[in-house]
């Protein structure tokens, strides 16, 4: 007998079962139009207005800009903040189910900026909104929802892995670290096609981990601000720079504490420069001076090399020639990512010409670390023929390494080069005008905001100025090793050799007639450091 279930549909519940679906649709569908009403309402309501906001012409012009990637900023006191919140209030009532990530690089920094301009606006409830003070979220009766967030490492930007946005917004961009913004910019999309895309809206100052980035992304390609470019991937990129003056609300006592600022600072907060900015490392470095066209020089220069590895972050090599007076000529530089150590090590190889005597190449101590079972970095590029020495040694700190390219960067009486132009003096250390990483990380590289003030921030972009670092620190910086007066080296069975860099060689006395010792197994191999015997 086949087996029924009381599951089965009967007569009576089919009919009840349909009558309850067709209600349920009628239900969602009056919320649906009341919602469509309502949004309808909000998007023509005068948003500004109910918020008591009047913009200043420069905020309008921010207002108004249609641009995928927009950056205002520039002088202090010019209103971005302010011009950042109610750009993402008016937004959110304009496009229905809108999200959008407001973010700051701490909670400290957001509670201070946005959340503060966002109580001063009476947390939108002019506009309906309803303040959630846990979440730190704004919800909206059309659905729209702002998120006030922190990201100060990719690990913080990590934890929206999952959500999408619609628009991002950075207060203060430039403190924000660029592989953050990255990041969270991966996280633009929508799922809906009556939900558009916006894109990014930024405010900042000069100065800070991400100077350079911005820099190189909105203000250079721009013409500070003359004209809208496309990036790579054809999204418009605007900058709208603003100035102190653009803000008549300004407090006039304000107003008079920048203009009191130091010169750094001052230009800085006060003109929006983003050629002198607050924190910069290397303020002395000048393109006018310290950059040549590339030249000969001459063959009996000694040649050295420093190197910073990098794999995810990039990988610098910088080659630099010193001339009879200890001035450094850097002529050649490699800026990649992605790159395996070997393959690293047969590009330093093909970079340079045939002939070239490199004497001494530093790299990061790093590069000699074990790592499991795998071989030292070090050990792999000598593998490939590429031998290093580590700069440590001469480098000392950190603090010390950049304390000596400051001194590199220093004038001295003019080079014969600079001479037949008229300069009496020249700086002591000169970039050819192809080595263009270096030169652009020099001139952004900012102090650190956190531990020893007079290091560099570490997560700046440092690379190329670390391979320089290792490099300078070590000419003419090594140990020297003094003799006992009545001691003679050959008293312990050595012959001297000369001197090169902070290294020193020596031959034992058995093998002085015989130049194959080097390739023997119980002695180090050619291009490696040989501790002195008076050490």
């Amino acid at each position: 007998m086949p087996s029924t279930s009381r599951f089965a549909s009967s007569p009576t519940s089919s009919p009840l079962l349909t009558m309850k679906l067709e209600k349920l649709q009628q239900l969602r569908a009056l919320r649906d139009e009341v919602r469509r009403q309502q949004a309808e309402r909000l998007r023509n309501i005068d948003v500004f207005g109910l918020l008591g906001y009047a913009p200043t012409a420069k905020q309008q012009m921010f207002h108004e800009a249609t641009e995928y990637d927009v950056l205002y900023g520039g002088a202090a006191g010019g209103g971005k903040t302010r011009a950042l919140l109610m750009d993402d209030l008016r937004d959110c009532v304009r496009h229905p189910g809108i999200r959008i990530g407001a973010f700051r690089r701490t909670y400290g920094e957001l509670k201070e900026s946005l959340l503060a301009e966002l109580a001063q606006a009476g947390y939108a409830a002019a506009l309906g909104a309803s303040w959630n003070g846990t979440e730190y979220e704004l919800r909206f009766p059309n659905g729209s929802l702002l998120m006030f967030r922190y990201a100060e490492s990719v690990k913080d930007a990590s934890r929206r892995q999952g959500g999408q946005y619609q628009k991002l917004t950075f207060d203060e961009r430039t403190l924000t670290h660029p592989d953050v913004v990255a990041f969270l910019e991966s996280r633009l999309r929508s799922g809906r096609v009556d939900v558009p895309v916006i894109g990014i809206r930024s405010g900042t100052n000069p100065g800070g981990p991400g100077h350079g980035t911005v820099k190189a992304r909105y203000i250079q390609p721009t013409e500070y601000g003359g004209r809208v470019v496309e990036d790579d991937r054809g999204r418009t990129v605007r900058f709208i720079p603003s100035r102190l003056a653009d803000n008549p609300h300004v407090n006039p006592e304000y107003a008079q504490d920048l203009r009191g600022l130091p010169e750094k600072l001052r230009a800085a907060f006060l003109d929006g420069d983003w050629d002198v900015f607050a924190g910069m490392m290397f303020p002395e470095i000048k393109r006018d001076r310290h950059v040549v066209e590339p030249l000969t020089l001459p063959a009996s220069w000694k040649r050295f090399a420093g190197v910073d590895w990098g794999f995810a972050a990039p990988w610098a090599v910088v080659w630099a020639a010193v001339d009879e007076d200890g001035r450094v000529w850097v002529y050649r530089e490699l800026y990649q990512r992605g790159i395996g150590e070997a393959e690293q090590a047969r590009r330093i190889l093909a970079a340079e010409d045939d002939g070239e005597q490199v004497a001494v190449r530093y790299g990061d101590d790093a590069m000699w670390a074990t790592r499991g079972g795998a071989k030292p970095i070090a050990a792999v590029y000598a593998d490939e023929g590429v031998h290093l020495t580590p700069a440590g040694k001469g480098a000392g700190s950190r603090v010390t390494g950049w304390q000596r390219v400051r001194s590199y960067l220093a004038e001295a009486p003019a080079c014969p080069h600079h001479r037949a132009r008229g300069w009496a003096t020249c700086p002591r250390l000169h970039l050819f005008s192809t080595v263009t990483e270096l030169y652009r990380e020099l001139t952004d590289l900012p102090h650190a905001t956190k531990g020893d003030p007079e290091d560099a921030d570490t997560t700046a972009d440092d690379h190329a100025a670390d391979a320089l670092r290792y490099l300078l620190a070590n000419l003419g910086g090594g140990p020297q090793f003094l003799l006992p007066p009545t001691e003679e080296p050959t008293a312990i069975g050595a012959e001297v050799l000369e001197p090169l860099g902070p290294t020193m060689a020596y031959r034992p006395a058995d093998h002085a007639a015989d130049e194959t010792w080097w390739l023997d197994d119980e002695t180090p191999a050619a291009g490696r450091t040989v501790t002195s015997p008076w050490d």
